[in-house]
């Protein structure tokens, strides 16, 4: 005698719960990446605090230097 996992049905609730879950978790990761932009372009400004800028430039240096490349002053 073979054993078959039982399947798991979801209720119309369950479902709806599952679906505004995936919805957040996806939303909130779309989010993140501009919002990390915006505090290390932050960062590099002059209205901005010692501590973060320093943090700036050590995340920044970490990564490659991808928003410095991005806001910096072009090469001629």
């Amino acid at each position: 005698m073979s054993q078959y996992p039982h399947p798991h049905y979801r209720t119309p609730k369950q479902a709806a719960e599952h679906r505004a879950y995936m919805i957040r978790t996806i939303l909130w990761l779309a989010a993140i990446p501009p919002l990390i932009f915006v505090v290390m372009a932050f960062g590099y400004s002059d209205q901005a605090p010692a501590f973060l800028r320093d943090l700036t430039v050590q995340l920044d240096t970490a990564f490659g230097r991808p928003v410095w490349s991005i806001i910096g002053p072009a090469a001629k």
